[in-house]
């Protein structure tokens, strides 16, 4: 069984060029650090689906790159995120008892998908017992992208997903054993995510694109919609998981025109800041498009339940 091989990105090799990268339908939103504890570059390599192979072979030699180590991440798009009871199984039997699980909650075959698991907090279980995040993604999509790896003579490092590349960029510098709040957004969505202790305690999807907040007709509906959606999110938070809410939410991927802290401020009973990247890219602030790609080649914090 293909898995997604969810790793330290600092654990394996000699070689220490990592390469992050997100292969989006309109391009190849990428970063790149030299060294462990270099600052970061980063960008978005405008291609077709045709152009990738190329675009790819072409952006690794302009960036002056010996065989980097690709770290690729998915687009919230591309996998789906369960919550599954932990199955009372041997370690050797959990990846099967875990896609048959998922055999009536998938839109497709179970033979189509590529399975994996991570660490679901146990302080956040409200009784339940042992849980666990399984992630599901479709087997084709998945081998296109590890083949356009393997055709520009890259070594794979490992694959992730959104939430856990979010989880890498929050918890990067900040204090583990503080609870840290991360709003991301993309042109048609954005990602909320809650993290304590270098463990991923919630994840949500929202539905408010940077289109409608960029447009004046619907700005000041998104934005209470957006305020809304967070807000009932740091409720569920704090009175269902029973955990200390965020002192603060993070805020990035935005245009810097768009102030969306001051925006936000008014909505939301917590501070809002912006994310603060100069500890990651110094004064050269990253191409937005690239948060994911950033988040994935950084290290994978300890986790503790």
């Amino acid at each position: 069984m293909t898995r997604l091989p969810f790793k330290n990105p600092f654990a394996q090799g000699h070689n220490h060029t990592r390469l992050g990268l997100e292969v989006r339908p309109d391009g190849l939103a990428w970063a790149c650090r030299r060294s462990p504890g270099a600052l970061l570059e980063s960008g978005f390599a405008p291609c077709t689906p045709a152009q990738r192979q190329g675009r790819l072979l072409t952006l690794v030699d302009e960036l002056g790159l010996k065989k980097p180590l690709v770290s690729l991440v998915l687009s919230p798009g591309q996998y789906q995120v369960f919550q599954l009871d932990q199955p009372g199984v041997e370690p050797e039997e959990l990846a099967d008892a875990v896609r048959w699980k998922l055999k009536d909650l998938l839109d497709y075959r179970l033979d189509e998908a590529v399975v994996d698991t991570f660490p679901f907090p146990v302080a956040a279980s409200r009784g339940r017992g042992q849980l666990l995040n399984a992630v599901s993604a479709r087997k084709g999509m998945v081998q296109e992208l590890i083949a356009l790896v393997k055709g520009g003579q890259l070594q794979l490092l490992r694959i992730d997903i959104a939430e856990l590349a979010l989880r890498n960029l929050l918890l990067d510098r900040m204090p583990a054993n503080r609870t840290n709040a991360l709003v991301y957004l993309r042109e048609q969505q954005g990602v909320l995510i809650i993290a304590h202790g270098g463990m991923l305690h919630m994840a949500r999807r929202l539905d408010i694109s940077l289109e409608q907040l960029r447009d004046a007709s619907t700005q000041e509906r998104a934005m209470q919609s957006l305020g809304l959606e967070i807000q009932r999110s740091m409720d569920y938070f704090e009175s269902q998981l029973r955990q200390v809410p965020p002192r603060a939410v993070h805020v990035t991927g935005h245009p810097q025109a768009l102030p969306l802290t001051d925006m936000l401020s008014g909505n939301l009973g917590v501070q809002v800041v912006e994310f603060d990247w100069q500890h990651l890219t110094g004064e050269v602030p990253p191409d937005l498009r690239s948060c994911l790609a950033i988040g994935a080649i950084l290290p994978v914090p300890e986790m503790t339940a």
